[in-house]
C-alpha cells in the first residue's frame, strides 16, 4: 500500500500522541483508597443524589435514595469510584466519576455478616 508522506506524519503524530496520552493516563489511575465501602453518596446523571451504606438500616441510605446492607468493595482513584459487589459478580463493576460524588466512607465498621437487601427486622436489635 502506497501512502503519501504528511498521511505517513499524520499517523505516526497521531499514533505518538495517542501514546503520551496513554502515559498520563497511568498517573490518574494511582490508587488514593481501597477496601469496603461503609457508605457513597453521589449525583447520578441526572443530577439526582442517590448512595448506599453497609449499614442494615432504609433510613440511613445516604440522600435518601438507593440501598442499604450492601456489601461493596471499592478503589478510589483521582478520577473514579470502582465499585464492585463481592455478592453480585455478575453485575460487573460500577464505575462513578469522582466528579459526582458528594461523600465515600471505607471500613468494614466490625459487621460480621452483610445480607444485602434484607431490611432490619426486630430481633436484629
Amino acid at each position: 500500500m502506497k501512502m503519501h508522506l504528511p498521511m505517513a506524519l499524520l499517523l505516526s503524530a497521531t499514533v505518538g500522541l495517542g501514546t503520551i496520552g496513554c502515559g498520563s493516563a497511568v498517573k490518574h489511575t494511582d490508587t488514593l483508597a481501597e477496601g469496603v465501602i461503609w457508605l457513597a453518596e453521589f449525583r447520578t446523571e441526572d443530577g439526582r443524589t442517590e448512595g448506599f451504606t453497609r449499614m442494615n438500616e432504609p433510613k440511613l441510605v445516604p440522600g435518601g435514595n438507593g440501598s442499604w446492607n450492601v456489601d461493596a468493595y471499592g478503589r478510589l482513584t483521582r478520577d473514579f469510584l470502582f465499585v464492585t459487589r463481592p455478592q453480585q459478580k455478575d453485575l460487573g463493576q460500577e464505575v462513578i466519576p469522582t466528579g459526582r460524588l458528594i461523600r465515600i466512607q471505607f471500613g468494614d465498621g466490625g459487621i460480621k455478616q452483610v445480607d444485602e437487601g434484607r431490611p432490619k427486622s426486630p430481633s436484629d436489635k
